[in-house]
């Protein structure tokens, strides 16, 4: 992304004619409006990826879940089971 992001920059300054530094030397930026315009085509280029790599991770937590609640309904259940313990008086 960020090689794809400094080609867009580079792109963009370039159809301005403006430079890739000011006269004092700073770095020339984009405006807001002009890198929503990278966001949302890189956005739109990614879409499946990014799609697949959430579908994994929500996979991934929800068996983390499972597995959490199997081991709390098994702790629940075996102090249910537990007999009392007979004091001898």
């Amino acid at each position: 992304m960020v090689y794809e992001k400094e080609e867009f920059i580079c792109s963009r300054l370039q159809a301005k004619g403006s430079g890739l530094r000011t006269k004092s030397g700073q770095r020339t930026a984009l405006d807001a409006e002009e890198m929503a315009d990278f966001y949302k085509e890189f956005l739109s280029k990614n879409f499946q990826k990014h799609m697949r790599y959430n579908r994994d991770w929500y996979k991934r937590n929800f068996a983390i879940t499972f597995f959490m609640g199997k081991v709390a309904l098994e702790k629940m259940w075996n102090k249910l089971r537990q007999k009392p313990k007979k004091t001898s008086s």
